[in-house]
């Protein structure tokens, strides 16, 4: 399981039980914005990732970017976010390093 599907995974979990608390219960709206947030930092890294992927296949692509920095950016974002669920089954120990 990579840490995308894992974070996946563990963000539908959090909207399905902050949709289960009633409208207009305290936090119920922030709970869910928290998840929209997330997937779109989640979203972020994987336009990151699959940008810097395509760069292996052709370098020219690049136009004096640095896209291995953003990438670096976003996958430290995402392994913190992920670091919440470390308690969890699936939560992959090497995503701290």
């Amino acid at each position: 399981m990579t840490i995308v599907e894992f974070l996946s995974a563990r963000l539908d979990e959090d909207e399905r039980a902050s949709k289960a608390v009633p409208v207009g219960s305290r936090g119920r709206e922030r709970a869910l914005a928290e998840v929209a947030a997330k997937r779109r930092i989640l979203h972020g890294y994987a336009q990151a990732h699959s940008t810097s992927m395509r760069l292996l296949e052709s370098p020219s692509a690049v136009n004096g970017a640095d896209p291995w920095s953003e990438l670096l950016a976003w996958r430290l974002a995402v392994k913190y976010l992920a670091a919440v669920y470390r308690s969890h089954p699936e939560y992959d120990r090497s995503w701290e390093q």
